[in-house]
Parts: C-alpha cells; structure tokens; sequence
C-alpha cells in the first residue's frame, strides 16, 4: 500500500494531506525518515507520525479462501450440504464473501465483514475485474472467442461481454468486470460450449496462488489497500 494511502486509512489525514505530512518530513519507517511518496508500506513496518506509532484500523476483518468444489457460498444449508464456513475459524462466521462461487467451482473466494467495501467490489459500476480458468469438453475456436467478445444473450434478459480471453485447447481464461448468477457457465452454454471445470483464479487484483485447496489466509496490508483503491474508498 502507498505511504500516502496508508497515513489516509490511519485517519491522520486526506490522501492530499498525507502527501504535505510525507514532504514535511514528519513520518519515520523503522526509524528511518522516509520522504518518498512511493514508498509502499510492508506488512511488519513500524511507520511513526511525529514520533507516534500509526496504524491502520484492526475493526473490520479481511481474509481470502482457496473454495473447494462441492460446498456452498452460504451460511446453512437447509438440506445439510457443506458451506465454506468449515474451513474458517469459528469467529469468522459472520464474514460475507466477495463475489459467490457455485457449488461445482472453485478457487479464490474474497471475505469480509466491512459492507461497503464488498458492496462496491461487487457492483457493476466499479467494473472489479475477476479472472477465471474454465475447462470446457471441446476446445474453444477463434469463432467462440470473436463472438464472446461481442457480447452474448445468456438468458433472463442478461448479457455478458467479457473484458479478455485467452485460451489453449480445452482451457480457457476469461476475465469478467461483473458476476451475474453463474455468468461463466451461462456464456459457455450460450456459444455451445460445457464447463467440466472452473476455478476463479482472481479478483479484484489479489492472486489465488500459492494457496492450497481450502485454505484460508488473512490479507496483508498492501492487499487491503488494493481493494480500497479497486473500490474508489
């Protein structure tokens, strides 16, 4: 995260007001004085104001998840099926997910309890890339691709018109800027092609990997300032 936006998210001042804090020569990093603006604030930094230790505030919680195929991105499930919150501690039940993955997809899975950064990460307005690996049971062509990229009906009065898409025999990347109700599976089936598999493989700028098949990781400092720029805040 950028020194400037770091002092902001402290609540020491406006981001303009962080750069004349910087310039005045007021903000130490482990203990050394530290005037440039890009320097970008690592997750273990002591960053002082004035001789006072700062710190981004601790009351919201941010974590990404490595979802597995086969549970739900729900709390309870009415007919008993697994929901993601088995595979994060008990005190993190009252975490909402960023942008749902269905029951037979997989992969990265954003969590929070802080509202308006999930509502502006998952609005269309905010135009928050995801990106996805799809695997389909015949090989994407030039043709699918050109007319994907046109824009294609997928049902219910909606349309998808992915932003990029790369692929290579029977697996494809695709990235979206919205994530209507199972849009990937839909835009397939609409071009005649079926998903045998699908794993969201980013969003909003955050990698899934290294991180193993339903594990949880909590965001380091530099990755929550990166979804508070994605979501204008």
């Amino acid at each position: 995260m950028r020194l400037n936006r770091f002092i902001s998210l402290c609540g020491q001042a406006s981001r303009r007001g962080a750069d004349k804090i910087i310039a005045a020569g007021r903000i130490t990093i482990n203990g050394e004085l530290v005037k440039d603006f890009s320097y970008r604030v690592q997750t273990g930094d002591v960053v002082k104001l004035d001789g006072k230790t700062i710190a981004a505030p601790t009351q919201y919680t941010y974590l990404m998840l490595h979802k597995p195929v086969g549970c739900l991105s729900t709390a309870k499930d009415p007919r008993g099926r697994p929901t993601i919150y088995k595979y994060l501690p008990r005190d993190c039940k009252k975490m909402r997910y960023i942008g749902r993955l269905d029951f037979n997809s997989r992969g990265l899975l954003l969590l929070t309890d802080h509202g308006e950064l999930l509502h502006r990460l998952t609005h269309p307005s905010y135009q928050v890339p995801r990106t996805y690996h799809v695997w389909t049971h015949e090989p994407m062509t030039l043709a699918h691709k050109k007319l994907i990229l046109q824009g294609v009906d997928i049902g219910e009065g909606q349309s998808s018109r992915p932003t990029k898409i790369k692929f290579s025999g029977l697996k494809s990347e695709i990235t979206l800027t919205e994530g209507k109700n199972r849009e990937i599976r839909r835009l397939m089936a609409a071009v005649g092609l079926e998903v045998t598999d699908l794993k969201r493989v980013s969003y909003a700028g955050l990698d899934l990997e290294p991180l193993g098949d339903g594990k949880f990781r909590f965001l380091t400092h530099t990755e929550i300032g990166q979804l508070y720029a994605m979501a204008k805040m």
